[in-house]
């Protein structure tokens, strides 16, 4: 298959799954408004989708690397297909809970580390970056679809199961077609059997930047996307996503259309900063004009553009910056580190002001912020350059 025809489809199937997580990662949070879940089962919705993805991570990113990227592209969906029946049958929260915790164990949350892996190995160097942004954007797309249709279900939770089941199997036929289709990376087989060599994780400065960007992107959008509108605007909790994620599909196609312009480090600093900066306006907003909801929902509109520009940079730099023999492993630990801290941080925000709310998140913005600033210092570039390059470097 020709190279480029093959990143395209490894695109496809990336933004496939994405779509299909984006729908997972939001059903815990718009399923708060379900009368089978009481407000005291918020938390404990919100966190299944967290607990699934690490386990998954941990679980199908080191067998990606073991026996390869396709076995774990093609069983992840038959694990998935549970997933979904349990949502469509559940009858209580407790349920519904295992069902979203499948089904991210498996797209999206256990195979991302393969995918991501896989699209990266494939990908010519000068599409990498403008594929794998584009792909990624796939979670916002469908998050957006799914809050829409909440809101065209209005409060009739049967219509809206319906709605995302619906959507949910009709997506995964073309996941499957998809990654049947696409032979198994090649750069994978030639450093099959190749021992795990972790000395990314042993680089301080670039060990402080992968952590502190995946800590920043994995809380700043999972905080503001997920739990600000449960928390503080249950009534507009479907509007907040919806808002939310239409700004993070247009920080995702102004990504796929600036990737290439400049180096890595210095887009890098450029996307947190503008991510900084505009979760301080939301902050100041909200002491100086907190019933001022259309300005609140414009700014959040804005960041989270910025937070798709910040995500997808972070997916590229984490497939640049490890050894193939050791991609999968290496990326789950590290997004580990920063969904074991958002699932703690849903506990420790959940009795939060609103102000208070963004005041952390302008605080995690700023770690973000200074992991990109000391990366710009002190790492090298990595754009244009082959993976067996990369994997010299790493």
């Amino acid at each position: 298959m020709p190279t480029e025809r093959l990143a395209r489809l490894a695109a496809l199937s990336v933004f496939a799954t994405m779509f299909l997580w984006g729908f997972s990662e939001a059903i815990a949070s718009l399923a708060t408004q379900w009368p089978i879940v009481p407000a005291h089962a918020y938390l404990y919705l919100l966190l299944a989708m967290p607990v699934g993805l690490v386990s998954g991570n941990l679980t199908m990113g080191h067998l990606a690397d073991k026996y390869g990227r396709k076995p774990v592209m093609v069983v992840a969906p038959a694990i998935y297909v549970a997933g979904v029946a349990l949502i469509a049958a559940a009858t209580d929260w407790r349920m519904l809970a295992l069902g979203v915790g499948v089904l991210v164990f498996s797209l999206g949350g256990g195979d991302e580390p393969a995918l991501i892996s896989y699209l990266a190995e494939v990908s010519p160097e000068a599409s990498r970056g403008p594929l794998l942004m584009l792909a990624s954007n796939g979670a916002n797309v469908a998050a957006a679809a799914a809050a829409a249709a909440f809101v065209l279900a209005g409060a009739d939770f049967r219509l809206q199961r319906i709605a995302l089941v619906a959507t949910l199997a009709l997506a995964l036929p073309l996941a499957i077609l998809v990654r049947m289709r696409l032979p198994e990376s090649a750069a994978w087989r030639r450093a099959r059997g190749a021992p795990l060599a972790f000395r990314a994780l042993g680089d301080p400065a670039r060990l402080y930047f992968l952590i502190s960007v995946a800590i920043t992107t994995v809380l700043t959008y999972g905080l503001v996307s997920w739990a600000v509108g449960p928390y503080y605007y249950p009534s507009s909790a479907s509007l907040i996503i919806l808002l939310f994620n239409l700004g993070a599909i247009v920080g995702g196609l102004l990504g796929y259309a600036t990737i290439e312009l400049s180096g890595r480090r210095a887009l890098s600093l450029a996307y947190f900063a503008g991510g900084l900066a505009s979760a301080a306006a939301i902050a100041f907003q909200l002491i100086e004009s907190p019933g001022d909801f259309p300005l609140f929902a414009a700014l959040l509109v804005v960041n989270g553009a910025f937070a798709q520009l910040t995500w997808g940079i972070r997916l590229l730099m984490e497939a640049e910056l490890f050894r193939t023999a050791s991609r999968a492993t290496s990326i789950a630990i590290v997004r580990t580190s920063a969904w074991a801290l958002y699932m703690a941080s849903l506990a420790f925000t959940e009795s939060f002001t609103v102000t208070s709310f963004m005041a952390y998140d302008v605080a995690l913005w700023a770690l973000g912020t200074s992991g990109a600033a000391i990366w710009a210092a002190l790492g090298y570039e990595t754009r244009g350059k082959a993976i067996e390059e990369l994997d010299s470097l790493a």
